[in-house]
């Protein structure tokens, strides 16, 4: 079986920090600045900015929240085989 997407299973800090480099690439190439991705996605500006320094452990609500948000399905959002 061939998993749609694939993360680092061995250190969460490394999946954090996919997740960080995901969204800020997604949220520049979408022209969005911090405070307007928070506004679409219902988080603050400041969730945003921790979410991209990769310090936050988000909630499954909010990864779901973000990839709305950002046009893309959860799970591309900590996928390590993703290009940016």
């Amino acid at each position: 079986m061939v998993l749609p997407c694939l993360m680092e299973r061995s250190d969460p800090k490394a999946t954090r920090r996919v997740l960080a480099r995901r969204v800020q690439h997604l949220r520049r190439a979408l022209g969005l600045s911090q405070e307007e991705l928070g506004q679409e996605a219902r988080l603050r500006q400041a969730q945003i900015s921790e979410i991209e320094s990769g310090v936050s452990n988000i909630t499954i609500d909010n990864l779901h929240r973000l990839a709305v948000a950002l046009g893309v399905r959860a799970c591309e959002l900590i996928d390590d085989r993703a290009k940016d």
